[in-house]
């Protein structure tokens, strides 16, 4: 196992299993803050102080992993969260953070945030053997779905008896827990740190790499249509659970953890799934989402277990062949911008999902996105993956600019 073998990438991830648990407590309490304080305006200046700075600042995050200490990078990050959410945490338990206040500290965490993931990205192929890399990007999926499945539920409970800074101060704690287990790793000096290779594979090289590189253009389409187009899932959810199957909240929250639960089990079967091109998972999940707005309850649940494999099961295949076809002096950077990609196309998506909704119906809009991944699929992600260190063109990107 994966977790036996490679010591510091064990340490990093059970660093991150708790803390990404504290990230699903924390969306929930500033959600449930928010909507008390504010209403619907209040709520998303809230999702846009988390989300336009992962935009804006994942690029500048990927430059410093590139070219910087990662280890300390990512014991900074976790540091500045852990100051940011405790002051936060003090504010809204002593009712003295005013809704601008809040937004700002709320922005700064997801700047700190925007540098400890493409840093993150670019340490762990560092870490373990290119044959486990399928196996590694499992076990970190399977970190979401668990801050996925018991984040929000921990998180309600505690904020029903005790308070959303009770929670606040949880996560701030937790980011002391993942701050530990990172400086106890052993993480390597990024290869592009050297003078030599800050004159290679400068930033130029990196945007060049991507340009001219048929496969990589083909992966960075595919990330960035499959986050736009599968954005509008979650209120097509909510619609779904209340106009069609009339089971309410709860009928809702049953329905997510069935896709958290599928891409659980997707994750920790990454090793033995997670091969040849990702058509075969993305196919299957439009396919799934395609019939979910069709089907009955227990048939859509099982549905959406399906397709929650298929997301775990794609995504471990498109992050390994990233990890295999960039440069290791410039993967900080292009993993910064296909983050920047994904989070600025979601928007998009987003905002479609209300008239697509009001346009096909709960149905239609089901069916509609199914066909729209599988369109995606068939467009960008029917390359064959590369083997390790190499790209689709059977040569590791890195071009001297």
């Amino acid at each position: 196992m994966i977790l036996l073998r490679a010591r510091d990438f064990r340490l990093i991830w059970t660093g991150q299993v708790v803390s990404v648990v504290g990230d699903g407590m924390q969306r929930i309490a500033l959600l449930w803050w928010a909507r008390q304080e504010g209403g619907n305006g209040l709520l998303a200046a809230v999702a846009l102080a988390t989300m336009v700075p992962l935009i804006v600042g994942s690029p500048i995050g990927g430059w410093m992993a590139d070219r910087l200490d990662r280890r300390r990078l990512l014991v900074g990050a976790d540091i500045a969260r852990l100051a940011l959410t405790g002051l936060l945490a003090v504010l809204v338990v002593g009712r003295q953070g005013s809704p601008v206040v809040v937004c700002v500290l709320v922005a700064l965490c997801a700047l700190a945030t925007s540098v400890f993931e493409p840093t993150y990205a670019a340490v762990v192929p560092s870490l373990i053997q290119p044959e486990d890399r399928p196996a590694a990007n499992g076990m970190n999926m399977a970190n979401s779905a668990i801050g996925g499945l018991i984040g929000p539920l921990v998180g309600g409970a505690l904020i029903g008896a005790f308070t959303v800074g009770t929670v606040l101060m949880i996560n701030a704690i937790t980011f002391a827990w993942s701050a530990a287990f990172v400086a106890l790793s052993r993480v390597p000096r990024p290869p592009g740190a050297t003078d030599d290779a800050k004159r290679e594979h400068s930033t130029k090289a990196a945007v060049a790499s991507v340009l001219r590189d048929r496969g990589l253009r083909r992966l960075v389409g595919l990330a960035g249509a499959l986050n736009m187009v599968v954005a509008p899932i979650p209120l097509l959810i909510v619609a779904l659970a209340v106009d069609r199957f009339h089971t309410g909240s709860v009928g809702f929250g049953a329905l997510q953890v069935m896709i958290s639960a599928g891409i659980l089990i997707g994750a920790l079967t990454a090793s033995k799934l997670a091969t040849g091109t990702t058509a075969t998972p993305m196919i299957v999940l439009g396919v799934c989402l395609a019939a979910a707005g069709a089907l009955p309850f227990v048939a859509g649940a099982a549905v959406f277990v399906v397709g929650g494999v298929a997301i775990a099961v794609a995504n471990s295949i498109l992050l390994t062949r990233f990890q295999n076809s960039v440069a290791e002096e410039i993967q900080g950077r292009v993993f910064g911008a296909v983050g920047a990609i994904g989070e600025g196309l979601r928007p998009i998506g987003l905002g479609l999902g209300a008239p697509l909704l009001a346009v096909a119906g709960v149905s239609g809009a089901f069916l509609v996105v199914g066909l729209g991944v599988i369109v995606a699929t068939l467009c960008w992600g029917l390359t064959p993956s590369p083997a390790a260190h190499e790209t689709p063109d059977s040569q590791q990107v890195s071009v001297p600019v």
